[in-house]
Formats: C-alpha cells, structure tokens, sequence
C-alpha cells in the first residue's frame, strides 16, 4: 500500500512538472475568419500575460486595428480591447484556440483561430 502511495504521488507531481514545462506560449501569428471578415493578429506572451494586435479585414478590404491584453492559464485563455469586446477560450492544440468572442453590446459569437505559423 505504501508503495502505491508513493508510486501516485510521484506520478502526480510529475504529471504537474510536465505540465509547467509544457505550458503553451501563444507568441506569434494569428489567423481566423468571422461573419466574412478576414483576421489576422499577432499575440506576445510574458508568462501569463499576453498582449497584440489584430487586424480586421472587411469582404471589401477595409482594415481596422484592435489592440488587445489579456492572460493565459494553462489552456484557458482570456482577451479583450478597451472597449469591451472579449474572447475567452481554450487552446485545444498546438495550433487553434477555441471560444467565444463577446462584443460590447452582447453579440456571443464562436470563433476558432488558428496559428500562421
């Protein structure tokens, strides 16, 4: 039994080293489509914190910027601009987050995103 117990315990702080070693950086180029607007976005994280740019491209070519700050914490990740627009969501892979981008007057819209690499 004692053996056991220490078998888990060791499997389970291990399990938790692995997982800050392995903890995902989102630094770098960003691309997803919403509502027939093209976005492309660069992202720079500092630990938890992270911060960028992303580029909205309307069907007619129209760009806008929105700059962004949020965090990250483990896959869980949270985003927003100063006017109230959010995106809170999970990194589900290597290369695509998955969530919901909140606009300031309460549009719940699911976005996926996917690193360009």
């Amino acid at each position: 039994m004692k053996r056991s117990l220490k078998y888990f315990v060791f499997l389970l702080i291990t399990g938790i080293y692995a997982q800050v070693a392995l903890a995902a950086n989102i630094s770098g180029n960003w691309e997803a489509a919403i509502m027939g607007h093209q976005v492309k976005a660069v992202a720079e994280q500092n630990g938890k914190n992270i911060k960028g740019v992303a580029y909205l491209y309307d069907p007619i070519g129209h760009k806008s910027t929105w700059h962004f700050k949020g965090m990250i914490s483990g896959d869980n990740i949270q985003a927003a601009h100063h006017s109230g627009h959010r995106f809170t969501g999970k990194i589900v892979s290597s290369g695509k987050m998955s969530g919901i981008l909140e606009t300031s007057n309460g549009f719940r819209i699911p976005l996926d995103i996917y690193s360009a690499r």
